[in-house]
């Protein structure tokens, strides 16, 4: 058997050095307190998995690229949980006249596939975009960005959608080390139908299906000496007009910031983050960061523990603390491969609603591994 993997091995560094294929393999293992993020506190154990194979052809002036990615993702205790999802298709770029515009275009599809109990997220999808980067003088860039989003669940057509996103994005570098980026995005979202599902009482639709919103973005990066260097972002969503489908489960037993229960299109809000980044002798990046995000629900109620409207009628809102550190390092074990990345990190995150259902904590701990050929 061990002579086989080696065999296997082999062959494949000797095609990517003959046809210029790329490797990435990636293995997460963890730990979670609240492993569904609701008020129930499951706690259990995970892990996931990443591949990434590429094919490139590429010169001076452009390149395309074919590419696979499978993930998975495997929980202990809940099992029924356990995914696949799978994802191929074409990056293009092409450079543009002595400054070096840019064009980047591609096209993908992606299948997600589930057990029994969850076979309702399933889904298949396509996806197309395109972004233009204008070099406007040195250290000024505009970028000029689409795309668009097909998708389809099989066991829940309400839910299937096609969704178009239009953005335009200034960054401005300067010498002292400091980056500056403005963006404004504008989002809209169609569900398909509206044929009703059997023996699923927990499905949530009202208005057109018709979804519109604004994404405003202000991102600034300060390099403070060789080795550190520190970010923060204040973004903001608005609703043009919302009329988003969600799932409610009162059990407690499926993921609450899942799409189907949390789509960003039934919300506004503020977000704030802060990153500051510091390399360590010995090849190691320490991380240190923060989050704080407020979350103003569109068209849906807070409900008691037992599914019923407060007698106020109150809309939910929600405001959310994420705090996490990680630390990665670089390790070269050959000359001929690229380094294994290791990596640890611990995660809080706290969400405090006036829906029962969403208050809750959570403490993620993780550890993994990742290889580029």
């Amino acid at each position: 058997m061990k002579s086989k993997i080696l065999i296997i091995i082999i062959c494949i560094f000797s095609i990517q050095a003959a046809a210029q294929i790329g490797v990435n393999l990636q293995m997460e293992n963890g730990y979670a307190t609240n492993i569904f993020t609701n008020y129930r506190r499951l706690p259990d154990y995970f892990s996931y998995l990443s591949a990434f194979l590429n094919y490139d052809f590429s010169n001076d002036k452009q390149g395309l690229r074919g590419f696979y990615q499978g993930n998975a993702g495997l929980f202990d205790t809940y099992n029924t949980r356990n995914y696949l999802i799978h994802s191929a298709g074409l990056e293009y770029y092409r450079y543009f006249g002595p400054k070096g515009d840019k064009l980047n275009a591609g096209i993908s599809g992606t299948l997600r596939r589930h057990e029994t109990d969850y076979k309702w997220y399933e889904y298949k999808q396509g996806y197309l975009y395109f972004s233009f980067k204008k070099v406007l003088y040195s250290s000024f860039y505009a970028y000029l960005g689409a795309n668009l989003k097909l998708r389809e669940y099989e066991y829940l057509a309400p839910y299937s959608f096609w969704q178009n996103v239009l953005y335009l994005r200034i960054s401005r570098f300067f010498g002292t080390g400091t980056t500056l980026i403005g963006e404004t995005d504008f989002l809209q979202k169609q569900y398909l139908n509206d044929r009703p599902v059997e023996n699923f009482p927990g499905l949530l639709t009202e208005g057109n299906g018709h979804n519109r919103q604004w994404i405003g973005l202000l991102r600034a990066a300060q390099s403070l000496t060789p080795t550190t260097g520190l970010s923060a972002q204040f973004s903001i969503r608005r609703s043009l007009e919302s009329s988003v489908r969600y799932l409610i489960d009162e059990a407690g037993y499926y993921y609450s910031d899942e799409e189907l229960f949390d789509d960003v299109f039934g919300y506004e809000s503020e977000r704030i983050e802060t990153t500051l980044k510091q390399r360590l002798p010995g090849s190691i990046t320490l991380s240190i960061g923060g989050t704080l995000l407020y979350k103003h629900y569109s068209n849906r109620l807070a409900l008691d523990l037992d599914g019923y409207p407060f007698i106020d009628n109150r809309l939910r809102d929600d405001s959310r603390l994420i705090g996490q550190i990680s630390l990665s390092k670089s390790w070269r074990y050959s000359k001929t491969f690229k380094p294994v990345v290791l990596t640890a990190e611990y995660m809080y995150l706290d969400n405090r609603s006036n829906d029962p259902y969403y208050r809750f904590n959570t403490n993620y701990f993780t550890v993994g591994i990742s290889q580029a050929y």
